[in-house]
């Protein structure tokens, strides 16, 4: 038989600078001029025609703070932010001015808001908008240069970024596993039949550390001594890892969350499979009849089986074209006693997208696996 003799483990832009203050298109700008003319005009006319003063002035009021108000502040100044309160308040009070005026215009609500109180609202809200008015502008330019110069700076720093951080990658972790304290990990890739080191570190109060320079994406292994331990993408960022008593984790990248959550999945399958056992031992407790007993584990075990393939086939075809697919492919046939192509790898081979089959593991094992079928099929 042809055998790979291959141990596998079984398990908003940056420089971008925000307008700061959210702008009108051009329909809402004429609205916020015309509300300002008519509220002016309001004011004016209600010395000598009341009625027709106060219609003016409240269809002025609205155009005006509805429009302000939708003029929203998008930065972080803690000071813009204060001005921009102040000028909502003002608005609130232009509105309320407006409700008062229209109160005592046709005598309804307490009579109290009758006595020109809509005169004092109107006051107060005069006060704060003529405050912002001068305050906000200058304030504005003060943002917008300083957010100029963290833009200017943060492209000076790019080169330097790339050059370091572009090709490198970071795992970093914690172990609670108290035999790990102490002793060396590695970083290993498989290729085809060989294994290559690629980092070590030496666990120290429980705290992992591996890096260096990014070639490509792989996907890798951590073991220590011979003893693999868990798979990782090796891809850029910064990848946090996780060994405990029972179970082990990475996060902080694409594809390693996209590997740790089908690994769950997994796991949980490999628990449903390994309580049989348990539920077996207890219906023989309970005094199941030994044929029904026979038939519902057997039932529970052909659907988690079931359940385990189609996850895996579809894990793998869904991930056909990065390395997760050969990755994972890699480790379910590690599994088996020789390479042979079962009804489940066949499914793969044909539903994966083209690029799988010429990755150096698959293609490899596929010709390996066709001459083990043809040793069998000749009786050899």
């Amino acid at each position: 038989m042809v055998n790979l003799q291959m141990r596998i483990p079984s398990y908003k832009s940056l420089f971008l600078i925000k307008i700061l203050m959210k702008k009108l298109n051009t329909i809402q700008n004429l609205i916020f001029r015309c509300g300002a003319i008519l509220f002016v005009a309001g004011l004016a006319l209600r010395l000598f025609f009341p009625f027709l003063g106060m219609i003016l002035f409240v269809v002025g009021i609205l155009g005006f703070c509805s429009m302000q108000l939708i003029a929203g502040y998008e930065g972080n100044s803690l000071t813009i932010r204060r001005l921009r309160n102040q000028q909502v308040l003002s608005d609130i009070c232009f509105l309320l001015s407006a409700l008062a005026m229209t109160a005592q215009e046709f005598n309804f609500g307490p009579s109290w808001s009758h006595r020109n109180l809509w005169v004092l609202l109107l006051i107060i809200g005069c006060i704060l908008q003529l405050y912002t008015s001068f305050r906000l502008p200058s304030e504005l330019e003060k943002e917008q240069a300083r957010r100029r110069m963290n833009g200017l700076s943060a492209l000076l720093l790019l080169p330097i970024l790339i050059t370091s951080c572009g090709t490198q990658y970071v795992v970093e972790g914690s172990t609670s596993v108290t035999m790990l304290e102490g002793k060396t990990l590695y970083l290993k890739a498989f290729d085809v039949d060989q294994v290559h080191n690629l980092d070590s570190c030496k666990v120290q109060h429980g705290r992992i550390r591996f890096n260096g320079a990014l070639d490509s994406v792989q996907m890798v292994n951590v073991f220590m001594g011979d003893q693999s331990m868990m798979p990782l993408v090796l891809e850029q960022g910064v990848i946090s890892l996780t060994i405990g008593e029972t179970q082990q984790d990475v996060t902080g990248s694409p594809l390693n969350d996209t590997l740790y959550n089908f690994i769950r999945a997994k796991v949980k399958l490999d628990h449903e499979m390994a309580e049989l056992s348990r539920r077996e031992s207890r219906m023989i407790m309970e005094g199941v009849d030994e044929y029904e007993r026979n038939n519902i584990l057997f039932a529970e075990s052909q659907r988690i089986e079931a359940e385990t393939d189609k996850l895996i086939t579809s894990f793998i075809v869904r991930h056909s074209d990065n390395v997760l697919g050969p990755g994972v492919f890699m480790i379910v046939t590690s599994s088996l006693p020789f390479p042979q192509l079962t009804p489940q790898i066949e499914e793969i081979l044909f539903r994966a997208k083209p690029g799988f089959k010429e990755n150096p593991y698959v293609k490899r094992y596929v010709d390996a696996a066709k001459e083990n079928m043809e040793k069998i099929q000749s009786g050899l």
